[in-house]
């Protein structure tokens, strides 16, 4: 990683200034409403999901919504069993069935749905449910009911597999949502439509392609030897984002070179309305001091709050390494907060107890 000392004026301006401002403050994990996950990829795509497993046989059930104002909610469900090619998957609701579908009918529906940017399913095989109205019927049962029971049939076996998910905590998990995407009161809310008519949720636009770059930022990006030597077929997988911004610039978060096993480096880069671009430097805090890099580990954009999130892991684990959120201020990345845990002892990752670097504050190591 390549860091710069900031003149100590203007480090301390950079780091200081921003952390009294009364800006969002989210926390250093995705939320979780008992048994229900949620969370929002970089372009802006949220979902709630729930994992359930019964022995040896597992269901990652998700409720998907892009940003766009038209979206709507998608259901999937992604389970590790073998379905058979025949066969019927049933949606039981606090022992009510509300749909029986055909195996095939669900592998048809398939080709018709497409994939939300930065949605990345669980490994495994998985089902869109059928859309629109089907949806909104089961999800209204969902929010009403206590538990979903999903019963599969298996693979070389006339035995039917049962799956209950306990839905406790969902409704206020799509309510999160809605918040999230600006939509509560809107036409378009899951838990509480109103007359307000939906809009775009905040988002940001993938990037698949380094062709995908603009001229100047192309230029910029090629500039550093680590970035350009990345393979264009891994670059798709890693998540790369234009954040549109106001007066028609952009900011692009893009990969900066291979992934290495536990992290990968990506850099920020300005486009101005005029096409002009420049990197964009953040800062960080050290033991002398403020100082600055231009690599951000497994960099995350959080649209709804214009902020960029990096969690550098030191292990495959990630219980041990730094974690760091910057928010964007109309010209720069500054620094909101950042936390360590230099002791890698492969527990289970909490960072929430990761000792603050900055602002510092009481935590336990």
């Amino acid at each position: 990683m390549t860091l710069r000392l900031f003149s100590a004026v203007t480090a301390t301006l950079l780091a200081l200034g921003i952390a009294g401002s009364a800006q969002a403050q989210p926390g250093r994990t995705a939320p979780v409403f008992d048994t229900w996950l949620v969370d929002c990829a970089s372009t802006g795509v949220c979902f709630s999901s729930s994992f359930t497993r019964n022995q040896s046989v597992w269901v990652d059930l998700r409720i998907v919504r892009d940003w766009r104002a038209d979206a709507q909610p998608l259901l999937r469900l992604t389970t590790n069993t073998v379905l058979p090619q025949t066969g019927t998957l049933r949606f039981d609701v606090d022992g009510a069935t509300i749909e029986s579908l055909p195996i095939e009918q669900l592998r048809e529906i398939q080709a018709g749905v497409t994939s939300p940017a930065g949605f990345r399913p669980l490994g495994g095989e998985g089902f869109w449910y059928p859309t629109g109205a089907v949806t909104s019927t089961l999800l209204t049962a969902l929010q009403t009911g206590q538990e979903l029971t999903v019963h599969m049939p298996r693979e070389g076996s006339a035995e039917t597999v049962s799956v209950s998910v306990p839905l406790q905590g969902l409704k206020s998990g799509l309510l999160w949502l809605d918040n999230r995407q600006n939509r509560t009161g809107t036409a378009s809310a899951i838990v509480s439509p109103g007359s307000e008519p939906p809009v775009n949720a905040p988002h940001a636009l993938p990037i698949l392609a380094p062709e995908e770059l603009p001229a100047e930022v192309s230029a910029i990006w090629h500039a550093n030897r680590l970035c350009s030597s990345i393979d264009p077929t891994i670059f798709a997988s890693l998540n790369a984002v234009r954040v549109p911004l106001e007066d028609g610039a952009s900011l692009y978060i893009v990969p900066c070179g291979a992934p290495t096993a536990y992290n990968s480096p990506y850099v920020a880069i300005y486009a101005g309305k005029d096409g002009a671009a420049r990197q964009v430097h953040v800062a960080r805090m050290s033991e002398s001091g403020p100082i600055a890099t231009d690599l951000i580990y497994n960099a995350r954009w959080v649209p709804a709050d214009r902020q960029l999130i990096s969690y550098f892991k030191g292990s495959g684990v990630g219980e041990c390494g730094l974690w760091n959120r910057w928010v964007w201020n109309g010209t720069g990345l500054v620094l909101l907060e950042e936390a360590s845990r230099k002791t890698c002892d492969n527990t289970e990752p909490d960072l929430s107890n990761w000792s603050n670097t900055w602002p510092l504050k009481n935590a336990s190591k």
